[in-house]
């Protein structure tokens, strides 16, 4: 078999970014895009956290594909990621582009990374559900290329293109009956469209309190939380569950593109407890993407370096959602 290091002509060519414009109307309509490949995502983190190393692909002068990335040192070494500061990354590709390409795209790719005097590369590609045809051509390239499986994890994913009653019945019983009690109790939904300071704070208060009895910290803080929603409010949803006008819980997802919403954060404060908030949100939260034309809510990882954390995989499976993996690919250069 013909080794993609083999391939005697490549006509696409790496460059560093430098047109925002240009890139923001492409990430939306590429296979693979996503809303972490978007710049104006990338923007919330501060200046000086990450050197910053976004690349274009093109092709007879042509936009065809985007790597947004950093570089961290680790070990003394320098290795390039796509990218550090987002849950997902890798390339995004034009969907007019063959496989013969995408393997021109992987080569090219390398070949820039060495140049550039980089001693790995690692990227971590969204999982299949993220494209409107659940392609894997890129996991066949990068293998073709000289990637291996870094790390692989067990993602789960709530299809949405059901009914809400024949959504609502994929629950497992306790679920269905934990909704049943929360509406009993009179708790309220809201989704919070323009989120004012005492609402961030509130969020915030019960996210860090919930984490902090889980052993963690957020990913982002409070500051990082607002500012996304002032760089992207379009592709953010905040929503809470209430009881008297007392934010009892609250969720918040990234819409990622026109096929997924990532839950990001959940979290309720302990009294909440026996109002059963969770299933309550995040029934809403489904019917909520649903109505928006999405067609999987992503809950995200349940393992850790490929082990199981047991109770959070059986928590999401009372919602009856599906089961995916997310890899991340690395080359030692």
């Amino acid at each position: 078999m013909t080794s993609i290091t083999e391939i005697p002509h490549n006509p696409i060519v790496v460059e560093p970014a430098w047109d925002e414009g240009e890139w923001e109307a492409f990430w939306p309509g590429a296979v693979n895009g996503m809303l972490f490949h978007s710049l104006r995502f990338l923007a919330y983190h501060p200046p000086g956290r990450f050197e910053i190393h976004n690349v274009t692909f093109r092709r007879k002068g042509n936009l065809v594909g985007i790597m947004p990335g950093a570089v961290r040192s680790e070990d003394g070494r320098r290795v390039w990621i796509s990218h550090p500061g987002a849950s997902y990354g890798g390339p995004a590709w034009s969907c007019k582009l063959h496989y013969s390409h995408l393997e021109e795209l992987v080569r090219a790719l390398v070949v820039y990374a060495r140049r550039q005097g980089f001693a790995a590369l690692r990227l971590t590609p969204p999982p299949v559900i993220y494209n409107p045809d659940p392609v894997q051509a890129l996991d066949f390239a990068l293998r073709r290329g000289g990637f291996k499986a870094l790390r692989t994890e067990l993602t789960q994913a709530v299809r949405l293109d059901a009914p809400p009653e024949a959504l609502f019945a994929s629950f497992v019983n306790k679920t269905r009956n934990a909704f049943r009690r929360a509406e009993k109790l009179g708790v309220r939904f809201r989704i919070v469209e323009q989120p004012t300071t005492a609402e961030f704070d509130r969020f915030w208060e019960i996210l860090e309190e919930n984490r902090r009895g889980l052993g963690v910290v957020p990913t982002h803080s409070r500051a990082e939380i607002e500012r996304l929603h002032q760089l992207i409010p379009e592709y953010l949803m905040l929503a809470v569950i209430e009881h008297n006008g007392r934010m009892l819980a609250g969720i918040w997802n990234f819409i990622c593109n026109r096929e997924v919403v990532l839950e990001f954060y959940m979290a309720h404060e302990a009294p909440a407890v026996p109002f059963k908030p969770v299933p309550y949100l995040t029934y809403h939260s489904l019917l909520w993407a649903r109505e928006k034309g999405l067609k999987w809510m992503d809950f995200g990882i349940s393992s850790i370096w490929g082990e199981p954390t047991w109770g959070l995989l059986k928590f999401k499976e009372n919602f009856n959602a599906r089961h995916f993996l997310r890899q991340t690919w690395q080359i030692d250069l």
